[in-house]
């Protein structure tokens, strides 16, 4: 497959200053590809990715975008092929939604029917409905709500590549997680290509098909998947800025759907009381879950719940530890620390209920990829000549 992005010995040197910004970075990226770049502060990988559409001018070296050099064409040519996205969003504050996602495309000089379907579109894509948020300014929206109309812009013109620069950095954890999921699932549809900064590897882990790992010495250190640098560390530099708890970072490779999920006893919130008492009294839980008429999930109820004399269908607790099918295993475990019951409810995109993740779900899977590794590991050893050393550049 022919790459989407070549950078071919791409190297960054400010006046004045001796040491390069960046080293001699050589990388192909493939089309419908996340590659996330990642390092400590001041590494080189967010000047590399402004290099991409050339915010910032590189001293040397190449830019190959689907096949043509970029590196000495128009700049502002070159930006309208490639979407954008930064940490603090940068949405225009005096124009509403609808002009801030539609920025691109009227520099493209698309008709103004054309421009509000695709408006439409995209804001529909993230998940903000049209009708509602079209019309509203910045300050209206939360952060997380902003932050999925810096993606609707940069999406708007349809380009085929995506430079995103530490996105979620700027939100909270809560948010993150699920701005996260819901552009990965996003992904899955659009496929764009996409490059992908952050200092934070375990979010490296969670997003990117590969991972780029920059060092002290503004030089990659491993370009890999996730999967081998959590498994064979090119070096001690790459082994030190995963850390500890591999096992656990693992947990960002395995998506909820690709597991067994188990059961929970279920019952649609109209249930009579003596229904969901029997149905309790035939398990061994502690709990009934109620779900809608769509399967939808509603809250906890015990028996001791239904049990009281002032029972009605809004006793019993809240459901909140809720993740959807492309959540990561890593994601469930986070919910299942907050959850009442003790496990994480998988729900499909309509929001209806799936199963369950509990922690004999983790603890398996963990198991699982232990063993895998170890024979991954062992296969490497018994091929690999003697005397062998991995290369872990780039």
């Amino acid at each position: 497959m022919d790459a989407m992005i070549r950078l071919d010995a791409l190297t960054k040197r400010y006046p004045g200053q001796e040491e390069l910004a960046v080293d001699n970075v050589d990388m192909e990226i493939l089309p419908g590809e996340i590659v996330v770049l990642v390092g400590p502060s001041g590494c080189g990988k967010t000047t590399t990715l402004k290099m991409i559409n050339r915010i910032i001018e590189p001293t040397s070296g190449r830019i190959i975008l689907e096949g043509e050099d970029v590196t000495d064409v128009n700049p502002d040519r070159l930006r309208r092929r490639i979407g954008y996205v930064i940490q603090q969003v940068g949405l225009f504050p005096h124009q509403t939604i609808a002009s801030n996602v539609a920025t691109v495309p009227k520099l493209l000089g698309w008709g103004k029917e054309r421009i509000t379907a695709r408006v439409d579109e995209l804001l529909e894509m993230v998940s903000l409905e049209p009708r509602i948020y079209r019309d509203r300014y910045p300050k209206e929206l939360s952060g997380g709500q902003r932050q999925r109309v810096g993606v609707a812009r940069a999406m708007a013109a349809d380009p085929p590549v995506m430079l995103m620069d530490e996105p979620f950095g700027a939100i909270d954890p809560i948010t993150r997680d699920r701005l996260q999921n819901e552009f990965l699932r996003l992904q899955e549809e659009i496929q764009k290509t996409i490059v992908f900064v952050t200092h934070d590897i375990d979010e490296a882990i969670k997003m990117g098909d590969r991972i780029a790992i920059f060092g002290d010495n503004h030089r990659i250190q491993q370009f890999a998947t996730p999967e081998a640098i959590l498994s064979q560390p090119a070096n001690e530099f790459v082994d030190d800025f995963t850390g500890t708890g591999a096992s656990l970072k693992r947990l960002n490779l395995v998506r909820v759907r690709d597991v067994d999920l188990g059961e929970w006893p279920t019952a649609i919130s109209s249930v009579r009381r003596e229904d969901a008492l029997a149905q309790l009294d035939e398990v061994d839980q502690a709990f009934l879950l109620l779900v809608d008429s769509n399967r939808r999930p509603v809250r906890w109820v015990s028996r001791r719940d239904l049990s009281r004399a002032d029972w009605n269908q809004h006793v019993g607790l809240p459901v909140r530890a809720q993740v959807p099918l492309n959540a990561t295993l890593s994601d469930a475990l986070d919910e299942m620390l907050t959850s009442s019951v003790g496990v994480a409810i998988v729900v499909d995109d309509g929001g209806a209920y799936r199963g369950i993740v509990d922690i004999d779900t983790v603890m398996t899977a963990v198991n699982t990829l232990r063993a895998e590794t170890r024979e991954r590991v062992a296969v490497a050893a018994w091929h690999a000549p003697a005397g062998a050393v991995e290369e872990g550049g780039a």
